[in-house]
């Protein structure tokens, strides 16, 4: 008895796609061209790089080379130019002092000639001084002596007013006293009459009442008596504090 075998379907699959991507030899061969080729440039890029390398290693050196030497020339450059620098303010310090001692012995002339100028000065104006005091001495003992003959003046006068205002006091008081001894006769009689009243009816039963009454009466007319009295005597009073004021305003203008 035989057996039957048969593919599988994804395997013909498989099949068929492999057909249809299957290289020929000629793309083979070219593949294999451009791969070389490639290659080939990349060694030839490698070695270019290479030399560049070189060159560039050169280059360096040679630049380190030169930046040397120029580092040396500047360094011997700024050498000169410190010296020429410190050459330079040695000779500008020197001449700095020179000016500032030629300066210190001319303020020193100045100051001696200012000081000359001041001390003439001072003496001028001393003197000046001393002129004017006396001047002004002279001038102030003038005006005390034409102040105290003033005063002396007013003085005089102010003492005249003074006793003519007195005068007038004690005449006007001389007139208040007979005014008022006037007054307390005119009572003393009133009252003497009233008293000769009284005594004539001293018997009668109005006796007290007459004498009550004029009591009353006496002490009324003694109070209004008194009352102006008292107003007299102060016109008279402000009359003259008046009188008085007046002339001494007159006095002191």
């Amino acid at each position: 008895m035989s057996a039957t075998y048969s593919t599988p379907q994804f395997m013909l699959s498989l099949a068929k796609l492999a057909r249809e991507n299957r290289v020929s030899n000629k793309e083979m061969k070219a593949k294999k061209a451009a791969k070389a080729q490639r290659v080939k440039d990349i060694q030839r890029q490698h070695k270019i790089a290479a030399q560049m390398d070189k060159e560039l290693t050169k280059l360096e050196k040679i630049a380190s080379k030169e930046e040397a030497k120029q580092a040396k020339i500047l360094a011997k450059e700024d050498a000169e130019e410190a010296k020429d620098l410190e050459k330079a303010l040695a000779n500008e310090a020197k001449a700095h002092a020179k000016a500032l001692a030629k300066q210190a012995k001319a303020d020193e002339k100045a100051a001696a000639k200012q000081a000359k100028a001041d001390e003439k000065a001072a003496a001028k104006q001393a003197k000046a001084d001393e002129k004017a005091a006396a001047k002004q001495a002279k001038a102030d003992e003038k005006a005390a002596a034409k102040q105290a003959k003033a005063d002396e003046k007013a003085a005089a006068k102010q003492a005249k007013a003074d006793e003519k205002a007195a005068a007038k006091q004690a005449k006007a008081d001389e007139k208040a006293a007979a005014k008022q001894a006037k007054i307390q006769a005119k009572e003393e009689a009133k009252a003497a009459a009233k008293q000769a009243k009284l005594d004539e009816y001293s018997n009668s039963i109005y006796v007290k009442e007459a004498t009550k009454k004029a009591k009353a009466e006496e002490k009324a007319e003694k109070k209004a008596a008194a009352k102006q009295a008292n107003s007299e005597e102060r016109i008279d009073i402000i009359r003259t504090i008046c009188e008085n004021l007046k002339k001494t305003h007159e006095v002191t203008v």
